[in-house]
C-alpha cells in the first residue's frame, strides 16, 4: 500500500517542469563549479527545497480531501510521501554523481572515491535532518501556513557555518575530524540520515493523524 501511494504521489509532482528545473540546477552546479562533491551538496540542497512541493500540490489540487476518503491510513500517506521525497533525492544524487565524474574525466582530472562517499554521507545526513524538521510541520499545518519551512534547513546550515567561521570554532572541528577514519565519518553521516528520516515519519504520522482534512 505504501508503494502504491508513493507512485501516486510521484505522479502528481515529479514530472512537473519545476522538478526538472531543480535537477538541471544540480547539473549546472556540477559543470560550472567542478569541485568534487559540490554537485552532491547541491542535490541535497534542492531536495530540501523540494520537500514542500508535494504539499503545495495537495493544496492546489485539493488532494488532502482525496487522501481522507481513500482506503489508506494516515501512516501510509506519511510513509509514502517520505519515500517519494527520498526517490527524488536518489535521482538527484545519481545525477550529481554522474555529472561530477564526467566533468572530471573531461577535464582530465581524477576524483577520489572517498570524497564522493563522504559527500554522499553528509548529503544524506542533511536530508534526514531536513525531513525531520520540515515534514512534521507540513503534515500538521499544510503548505500555506508552513511554506517558510521550505527554506529553514538551508538557512540553519548557512547560519551554523557563519557562526563557526565567525567564532573560528571550525578550526578545532577540522582538527578533530582529521583524526577520524573515513569509514567512521561515512557511518555517522548515514546513521544521522536514517535516524532523521525515521523521526520525520514517526512524528509526522502522529501529527497528521490528529489533523482534520
Amino acid at each position: 500500500m505504501i508503494a502504491a501511494f508513493t507512485r501516486l504521489d510521484l505522479s502528481s509532482w515529479f514530472s512537473r517542469t519545476q522538478t526538472a528545473l531543480t535537477l538541471l540546477l544540480v547539473v549546472a552546479v556540477g559543470i560550472l563549479l567542478p569541485v568534487p562533491g559540490m554537485a552532491i551538496v547541491a542535490a541535497a540542497l534542492v531536495t530540501s527545497l523540494m520537500v514542500s512541493a508535494p504539499f503545495l500540490g495537495d493544496e492546489r489540487e485539493h488532494l488532502n480531501t482525496l487522501y481522507g476518503v481513500l482506503p489508506v491510513s494516515r501512516g501510509t500517506v506519511v510513509a509514502g510521501r517520505a519515500l517519494s521525497i527520498l526517490t527524488y533525492y536518489v535521482a538527484a544524487a545519481v545525477l550529481a554523481t554522474l555529472v561530477t565524474v564526467i566533468s572530471a574525466m573531461v577535464r582530465g582530472g581524477r576524483i577520489e572515491p572517498e570524497i564522493l562517499l563522504i559527500a554522499h554521507a553528509a548529503a544524506l545526513a542533511f536530508i534526514g535532518l531536513s525531513m525531520a524538521l520540515q515534514l512534521p510541520v507540513f503534515f500538521r499545518i499544510g503548505y500555506s501556513r508552513g511554506r517558510f519551512m521550505a527554506y529553514a534547513p538551508a538557512f540553519v546550515v548557512a547560519g551554523v557555518a557563519w557562526l563557526l567561521q565567525a567564532t573560528r570554532l571550525h578550526l578545532p572541528l577540522q582538527d578533530a575530524f582529521a583524526g577520524v577514519a573515513v569509514a567512521a565519518i561515512i557511518g555517522i553521516g548515514v546513521l544521522i540520515g536514517v535516524l532523521g528520516v525515521v523521526v520525520a515519519i514517526v512524528v509526522s504520522a502522529r501529527l497528521y493523524r490528529d489533523r482534520e482534512l
